[in-house]
């Protein structure tokens, strides 16, 4: 059982200026004591080819934790443009919310980016460098990819860390859903089919 749940992650400004802040409103509740604290890390992943990509924008160590109802803003920069290459500015992009006790991750959310020009000449002939007071992102705040991970809240340090998840593997996951929903669909024609044939 988790000791710890996020019930609620509102995303405050979805839609704003490329370099403008994030923060995030979490909602927690803890079930039980806890002996040390929690950490919540916002980490932007430009790319699904490499996580060396990734920026780590903001890491927040929340406690002592008392049981209950609990509830803080994350606040993070903006990425560091110079580190993203210039034609995944205006790509689709993740910023994933990790939850981790004692270096542990139990919880993750990924939530789609979309950054784009708002000018429609800059649309039709974007320019070689991108003019990023210019950009707008659009975050998906009501399609998060959540994952949850077991680990053993008395001593994390016996679990093995998951892996990173990149952007490709949430768009595999996403195919995963819409091929379980097809074959659920298949199988109801097929009862269905079996129905009328008695």
């Amino acid at each position: 059982m988790s000791l710890v749940k996020i019930l609620n992650v509102n995303i405050i400004d979805p839609t704003a200026a490329f370099l403008a802040p994030y923060k995030l409103e979490i909602t927690f509740e803890c079930i039980e004591q806890l002996k040390d604290d929690l950490e919540f890390k916002l980490i932007y992943v430009c790319s699904g080819k490499s996580s060396t990509l990734d920026q780590e924008l903001e890491s927040l160590f929340v406690g002592p934790v008392p049981v209950g109802i609990n509830k803080f803003v994350l606040e993070a920069a903006a990425p560091d443009a110079t580190k993203i290459p210039g034609d995944s500015v205006l790509d689709l992009s993740v910023i994933m919310l990790r939850c981790d006790y004692m270096s542990r991750t139990y919880t993750r959310i990924g939530y789609y980016v979309h950054s784009a020009y708002t000018d429609e000449a800059l649309q039709a002939n974007p320019p070689a460098a991108p003019a990023l007071d210019k950009v707008q992102r659009s975050i998906l705040a009501e399609k998060p990819r959540v994952t949850q991970f077991t680990i053993n809240w008395e001593d994390p340090t016996q679990d093995e860390q998951p892996p990173a998840q990149s952007v490709e593997e949430m768009m595999a996951g996403d195919d995963d859903e819409d091929d379980a929903q097809d074959e659920d669909s298949d199988d109801d024609d097929e009862d269905e089919a079996d129905d009328d044939a008695d």
